[in-house]
């Protein structure tokens, strides 16, 4: 028993001493994605990251920015703020797991309280959306031909904007 509780308090520490990037804890939520918690300032999240975001448009109001350090999900950002992450690589989790490629039946087998709303530009899409029980954060599903093409997580209601940011 003393070998038990001397390995648990070494993982404690192991994992609470890792060196926090995003690759260390790459689980989506409507939270956060690792270390990046949404809501955060863009200041703040560069500062536990070590590393400069590299912006997509350069836009101050509302842009998309990434990290080396976060590969495969990039992150929307309004007035400074991280408002919302979208992954861009099919290999990252999220804390509902649901991969891309999932069957829209399979989603609607294992979650059937899931909102469903008509995909705004393509006629056999919907979105999937699981709101957080205050309706403050959410995670979205797009899908497609009955395949889930995409997904992200964010602060309403910059998750479901259709295009980003507009």
């Amino acid at each position: 028993m003393k070998q038990i509780i001397i390995l648990f308090v070494f993982l404690c520490f192991l994992f609470a001493g890792s060196n926090g990037f995003c690759k260390d804890q790459i689980v989506l939520t409507d939270q956060s994605y690792g270390i990046v918690r949404l809501g955060s300032k863009l200041a703040e999240v560069e500062k536990k990251l070590g590393e400069k975001a590299k912006a997509q448009t350069g836009e101050h109001s509302c842009d998309f920015v990434t990290f080396n350090k976060c590969a495969g999900v990039k992150f929307m950002v309004e007035e400074g703020i991280v408002t919302r992450a979208d992954v861009t690589d099919s290999s990252i989790p999220n804390a509902l797991g649901i991969k891309i490629g999932t069957t829209l039946a399979e989603l609607k087998r294992r979650y059937p309280k899931v909102i469903i709303e008509p995909h705004k530009y393509d006629p056999t899409g919907h979105y999937l959306i699981f709101k957080s029980k205050d309706g403050k954060r959410a995670i979205v599903f797009e899908a497609g031909d009955g395949k889930i093409t995409a997904v992200r997580s964010g602060l309403e209601p910059s998750v479901e904007y259709v295009e980003g940011c507009f």
